[in-house]
């Protein structure tokens, strides 16, 4: 049978009371589960446990479930066995236990190879939630933006648990702390339309503009000044300017050091020369000061940017590492049901296995889960150092830019103590001559004009730079535009055929009805609204309140079996219905609905698991192989409770 992942399947339940005896132990398989019951035998008890342990958050128990404590349930994420505990309790927000392995191994193995993690992801801590860590599992895409911190498994089991407290036309199950926006991003993500890619896009396209405008303002305006002024903008002929007037400046400076010569040989120094010289010596300590906190800030800022670069490297180590990892599962899907024959070696015909627990060509008994549980662990350890090595880097580059920022400052403390050293140097010699003053002035106003000269020079180069950076911006922002119109073509055409087979499957169980609602006959055009939280009948939902909860299965059942239709849905093919027969349904009506979702389930080849719990079972099922536990009373009830 075909499985389209992600794929999730219960295969045990098992809850045991605060002194560790065991209430409820069953085992569950693929295909329909029929939970079966009077009322008030605990039906309803077994859904919400299923719900719970699954990573809902649910707190209101009734006094037979809070006579237990632990809830443990060995899962099936896509191929691999994953055993779950949480704790009972009346506060919400409940941590869980996951072991990466059976029911059998995790209860062998006391707390060794179990993990614990929170309801919420941490921020200061950086450790992730159980729902990360399944959704890293299941190969949920990762969730973007303001949604991150509000899409957990308890928002996605709202689609996946029709329970009886909800209202009748609430499409998701009823949540206090609600949102359109969050309803929105549960459909889209089951739906296999939310694509992290193309969120990515959207938030690269508004940076790159809002770079680009930023950066186009820069260009225009120092190009404005540039023909305001009327100055040279030949780089070349700027930098003759330059060239000359440091040839007019070495003839000065030769023709001083020659008049400093002269003076040096008269003994005419006097006392305020003395405190000049004082005073160059002081100055020249500073500079060497400052001029070694400079050299340090530079090595600091050398060594975070070969830190960054060696980061960046490791966090794509460990991606291409996760990605590896992914692919080695898939790759362990892809084969396991390919069967040898044949010895790859000599040819020969094998001999056939006593079971499939022993391999094809050596015949020794495998592991039961064949070192796929240790990848997932490895899996989850891999994603954990990725986060924490990007809060590393981000840290890192925090610091490299404060470094950076603290650099110009100090590089031109560096220039006026320089500045000051040079003018109190000039100052220490003998009176000078109307000449040498000539000179001095000629070699200050030179000197101004290269420095006017070098800062024209590197604004026609910032001018450069931005235009260059203008036309990358230019080809980032056309690339992103195409790349997002392309995905949300592909996003249209995947909801439209979605909401197509959805609406398929409504009418198909409505026309199957047994007439007691006549729209549900005639009925052409089903409406899921997620932003408002409800669904329509060509327009209409104020039907009787039984024909309302039948058209409410209907839908969510027809969300399910879409899924089994179409890969690319990310809903994980699995169904828990409590909600068969409220609100004053039919037995026969309630029987006519199960007898449907059986046959439908029954035709279908894609590895699924539906769950439902019912007081008027179809007699066509009740009994059979499709049943899981007794038939369940007020004086045999669901949990065994002494």
């Amino acid at each position: 049978m075909t499985q389209y992942n992600p794929f999730l399947k219960l295969n045990r339940l098992s809850i045991f009371t605060h002194d560790g005896q065991s209430a409820y132990d069953e085992e569950f398989h693929d295909g329909v589960n029929i939970i079966r019951g009077h009322n008030s035998s605990g039906k309803s008890t077994i859904g919400n446990f299923i719900f719970f342990v699954l990573g809902g958050d649910f707190k209101k128990w009734t006094k037979a479930s809070l006579a237990c404590n632990d809830v443990y349930a060995e899962i099936l994420v896509n191929t691999e066995p994953i055993t779950i505990k949480r704790t009972v309790s009346t506060s919400g927000n409940q941590p869980m236990s996951i072991f990466w392995g059976t029911y059998e191994e995790a209860i062998k193995s006391s707390s060794e190879g179990w993990q614990i993690f929170p309801y919420r992801r941490s921020e200061k801590s950086n450790k992730k939630s159980f729902s990360n860590a399944l959704f890293l599992s299941l190969g949920f895409p990762e969730l973007r933006g303001d949604v991150d911190s509000n899409i957990t498994m308890h928002q996605i089991l709202r689609l996946l648990y029709v329970d009886q407290k909800s209202l009748t036309l609430d499409l998701l199950m009823t949540d206090t702390f609600d949102s359109a926006i969050t309803r929105k991003t549960i459909a889209d993500l089951l739906f296999g339309v939310y694509d992290d890619s193309l969120y990515s896009d959207k938030i690269s396209l508004r940076e790159s503009e809002k770079d680009f405008d930023i950066k186009k303002k820069q260009f225009e305006g120092i190009e404005q000044i540039f023909k305001s002024s009327d100055t040279e903008t030949n780089p070349q002929i700027i930098n003759a300017l330059i060239e000359e007037n440091y040839n007019q400046l070495n003839s000065i400076d030769n023709y001083l050091k020659k008049i400093y010569n002269e003076e040096e040989n008269l003994d005419s120094k006097n006392e305020e020369n003395d405190e000049k010289e004082l005073k160059i010596v002081s100055i020249k300590t500073q500079i060497l000061a400052t001029r070694q906190s400079l050299s340090v800030l530079q090595s600091n800022i050398n060594q975070y940017e070969f830190e960054l670069i060696d980061s960046d490297d490791f966090i794509k180590s460990l991606e291409k590492r996760a990605v590896a990892l992914s692919d080695s599962i898939l790759t362990r899907e892809t084969f396991v049901d390919i069967k040898m024959n044949h010895c790859p070696n000599c040819l020969s015909q094998l001999e056939s296995v006593l079971d499939d627990n022993h391999c094809e060509l050596c015949k020794q008994l495998l592991p039961e889960d064949k070192g796929s549980s240790q990848i997932k662990r490895m899996q989850q350890e891999i994603d954990n150092q990725i986060r924490e090595s990007k809060k590393l880097y981000i840290q890192k580059e925090h610091t490299l830019l404060e470094l950076k920022s603290s650099f110009p400052a100090l590089e031109q403390k560096v220039r006026g103590l320089q500045r000051e050293l040079n003018e109190a140097l000039s100052s220490v010699k003998t009176e000078r001559n109307q000449e040498l003053d000539s000179l001095l002035i000629k070699k200050g106003e030179l000197g101004s004009n290269n420095d006017y000269l070098i800062r024209q020079l590197k604004a026609l180069e910032q001018i450069e730079v931005l235009k260059k950076e203008l036309n990358r911006l230019k080809v980032k922002i056309s690339e992103l535009k195409d790349s997002i119109s392309i995905k949300e073509t592909k996003q249209f055409k995947r909801l439209r055929s979605a909401y197509q087979l959805i609406q398929d499957y409504s009418l198909r169980l409505l026309h199957s009805d047994l007439g007691r609602q006549t729209e549900f006959t005639t009925g052409k055009k089903i409406n899921l609204d997620f932003e408002k939280n409800t669904f329509t009948l060509d327009g209409e939902n104020n039907f009787s309140e039984s024909s309302n909860v039948y058209l409410k299965n209907s839908v969510r059942f027809a969300v399910f079996f879409a899924s089994l239709e179409k890969e690319f849905f990310r809903y994980p093919r699995f169904i828990l219905c409590d909600n068969i027969e409220d609100k004053g349904m039919e037995p026969i009506r309630s029987q006519s609905f199960q007898n449907e979702v059986v046959k439908i389930s029954s035709e279908i080849k894609v590895r699924h698991q539906i769950i439902i719990t019912t007081s008027m079972i179809s007699p066509e099922l009740d009994n059979s192989d499709l049943c899981v536990g007794e038939f369940y009373t007020e004086g045999n009830p669901t949990l065994k409770i002494e």
